[in-house]
């Protein structure tokens, strides 16, 4: 069997990145856990610096080049999607480049700061700090964004009409944690748990006509097809998955080791494959797929990601862990 640390061992990696060629300098410092690929480390540049994931982006780190290859074309490329910050990048002080857009060739340059504990009241990953408004998607690389904000700056110039009319009015120096944060939650967080009844809470008082009708609906949803099995509160249920179902949650999700630890313990030779999960895990799980399927633009993950989603779906309307309220 192969075991791994608890999720109280996941230590977080902070990085400074700045953006090569533009003056003054913009840059953000962010956090994400030790734990991602290169490529979650992609999606969350993306978000924390304010490009639009329009384009081909590429890691190089001590001369190696990481990215999505192609199976039988690039050999020589190491896959950003398999590759985990911590054994990429095992040592405090370690620099590297993030390019993006091979046509306006955004250089970033990356430093890994240090390596922190996580606080229990924080979210993650997250963007602590930085300065300055990210260039347009397309401007034209560091030259091309340069020429961009003299035209802005000046009404009178020749090509002020058609700047504003391409993007409308832009604040060079206008940045936000708190927006880049949000963004990030709404990005790589879960749905939220599911809401649990407080029996403490006062009872509404209904009409007779509307207690009728609640009643009615109530009845609709007891049917023997739906009817749930009933647990107690933080039991955990079966849910059977496959090599490839477990992949899809390992590589393509943001997923916490709090969750995937237990996927990670492969199961003996003629052993089915049942990994058991509360119904606060396999919703917190669901989200985590969902978020993925709704941001892939791989046609044939997405599918797959779905069909996943809809059986972990299936498995949390199976059960009832809420308290019953007299």
């Amino acid at each position: 069997m192969e075991l791994v640390g608890t999720a109280k061992d996941r230590r977080l990696y902070q990085f400074k990145v700045s953006l090569r060629g533009v003056s003054p300098q913009i840059w953000r410092r962010m956090q994400v856990w030790e734990d991602y690929t290169l490529d979650q480390l992609h999606r969350v540049l993306q978000v924390a610096m304010g490009w639009e994931n329009c384009h081909i982006y590429e890691f190089r780190i001590g001369g190696a080049m990481y990215r999505d290859p192609h199976p039988e074309n690039e050999p020589e490329i190491l896959n950003a999607m398999k590759t985990r910050l911590r054994d990429a990048l095992p040592v405090v002080g370690a620099e590297f480049e993030y390019v993006y857009d091979f046509g306006d060739y955004w250089q970033h340059d990356l430093v890994l700061e240090a390596i922190l504990d996580s606080s229990p009241d924080a979210l993650y990953p997250c963007c602590v700090a930085g300065e300055r408004n990210c260039p347009p998607e397309d401007v034209g690389g560091a030259a091309g964004y340069e020429d961009y904000l003299l035209a802005m700056a000046d009404p009178s110039h020749e090509q002020h009409e058609d700047m504003m009319a391409w993007r409308g009015p832009f604040d060079p120096e206008a940045f936000s944690t708190e927006k880049v944060n949000k963004l990030l939650e709404k990005e790589f967080r879960p749905v939220g748990k599911r809401a649990v009844p407080d029996p403490n809470a006062p009872k509404l008082k209904l009409s007779p006509e509307a207690e009728k009708l609640v009643k009615a609906i109530l009845s609709r949803s007891e049917l023997p097809q739906t009817k749930r099995i009933r647990i107690k509160p933080g039991e955990k249920v079966p849910l059977v998955l496959n090599e490839r179902e477990r992949e899809l949650i390992l590589e393509h999700t943001f997923a916490d080791d709090e969750l995937t630890n237990r996927l990670r313990v492969v199961p003996k030779k003629g052993q089915r494959p049942i990994f058991r999960f509360t119904l606060d895990d396999l919703d917190e799980l669901g989200g985590f797929v969902a978020a993925e399927a709704n941001h892939t633009k791989d046609e044939k993950l997405r599918k797959e990601l779905d069909r996943l989603f809809d059986r972990i779906q299936t498995a949390l309307d199976s059960y009832n862990d809420e308290p019953v309220i007299n």
